[in-house]
């Protein structure tokens, strides 16, 4: 059980590092698995589901012998990506809120005089 929870945690590794190397920053193999393991930090659960969801879809393939490959594994490989999208996209707006800071009590009579 540990480690499907961490091939889960480590599983957009991958997306990170082409992501890094598109944008000519290249990181190392290391912190591609650090970020993506920040990055599914309250989403393991939500990627299991999702990766259970195409048990149906692989016995197509098995009864198949194969061919039905050619259609299901392009749609498997777009949803994960889809999924790495929207873990970025929901990372950038966490990152874009604004953050309130607390100063402590502030004296209210201050503000009478």
């Amino acid at each position: 059980m540990p480690g499907i929870i961490k091939g889960i945690a480590y599983s957009q590794a991958y997306y990170i590092y082409r992501d890094a190397i598109d944008q000519d920053k290249p990181i190392s193999y290391l912190e591609a698995i650090t970020r993506s393991r920040e990055l599914m930090n309250g989403h393991k659960w939500e990627y299991f589901v999702m990766s259970l969801s195409f048990i149906g879809w692989l016995l197509v393939v098995l009864i198949t012998a194969g061919i039905a490959t050619i259609w299901v594994q392009p749609y498997m490989v777009l949803s994960f990506a889809n999924f790495y999208n929207e873990l970025i996209e929901q990372s950038a707006d966490q990152d874009n809120q604004p953050t309130i800071e607390t100063t402590g009590p502030t004296n209210s009579s201050d503000s009478d005089q």
